[in-house]
């Protein structure tokens, strides 16, 4: 029996489930199957002669170039998980293989992509993260990942011969809130808290709720007591206005212990008990107020 076997290839490449796309030296689309339509969205006609790069998300289409180059160089292909852009604008994540494609005189051409759907999978194993290391109420890290932030910031002080300080932060007067008008208000003054917080600390400081009102707090690059003296006071009063519950109001600031990398401690455990022991004597002092241990 004789086959046409370049017909065959040619059928087999237009019913694969992967999306195919073929790509000249100047990675100007010039052939993709049925499974890129279905995976891109947009048809044959419509891509035909546009740059690959349309089917990238935008900021990530220098970094994608620069992986494909270098691997293919090294290895003579290239594999990875990377983000795609639907024609809806839609982003999802693919597996991806790209491999070169030379003419009869081992001149390169253009590059051959095979891309896999794996945005399901992705997303999935976001969302396990998701529960595993941030609080599921406030969206903020919880103690576990806030052990391995704290981890990496010793690491970098090693280096850098430099400090931290880490806040642990207690809400005074928290209790009665829930004593008097539910679990769900106070739900709603941590939430609250949380935005409050986050809008007095700045982007590389690291806030982790580790417990129903206790929080920490993470900062680098303060040099001196009066720095972090300062921040202290901006955290106070960014708590210190009521928070609107409804038709109910509430008075809840808080308490801050304070301790400094490597002052008081070189590991996570001293630090986080020397901060909690001091946030206590804020506790004695009445409230609203912070201690350095």
């Amino acid at each position: 029996m004789d086959f046409d076997l370049s017909a065959l290839r040619a059928q087999a490449f237009n019913y694969l489930f992967d999306a195919v796309v073929v790509t000249d030296a100047e990675g100007i689309i010039r052939d993709w199957n049925t499974g890129s339509e279905s995976l891109y969205g947009y048809s044959k006609e419509e891509v035909i002669g546009h740059n690959v790069n349309i089917l990238h998300a935008p900021e990530d289409i220098e970094s994608i170039t620069a992986m494909v180059i270098a691997a293919v160089e090294e290895h003579g292909k290239w594999t990875g998980e990377v983000r795609f852009k639907h024609k809806d604008g839609t982003i999802g994540w693919v597996e991806s293989m790209c491999i070169p494609l030379f003419d009869d005189q081992q001149q390169f051409v253009g590059a051959l992509g095979i891309n896999r759907d794996i945005t399901a999978r992705v997303e999935d194993s976001q969302r396990l993260l998701n529960i595993a290391f941030y609080d599921q109420l406030t969206k903020i890290p919880n103690r576990y990942l806030l052990i391995d932030r704290v981890t990496q910031y010793i690491e970098r002080a090693k280096r850098n011969c430099s400090q931290f300080c880490l806040f642990y932060i207690d809400l005074d007067d928290f209790k009665k809130v829930n004593d008097t008008l539910g679990h769900c208000e106070g739900d709603k003054v941590l939430i609250e808290t949380v935005k409050r917080l986050n809008t007095a600390i700045r982007d590389s400081d690291t806030l982790a709720r580790i417990g129903g009102d206790e929080f920490v707090l993470i900062l680098e690059n303060l040099n001196d007591n009066n720095d972090i003296s300062a921040m202290a006071d901006i955290i106070i009063a960014s708590l210190d206005k009521p928070f609107q519950l409804g038709e109910h109001s509430a008075l809840v600031n808080c308490s801050i212990g304070i301790a400094t990398y490597p002052n008081s401690g070189d590991n996570f455990d001293m630090l986080i008990k020397s901060a909690d022991f001091a946030m206590y004597k804020s506790k004695r002092q009445g409230g609203a107020t912070y201690r350095f241990n």
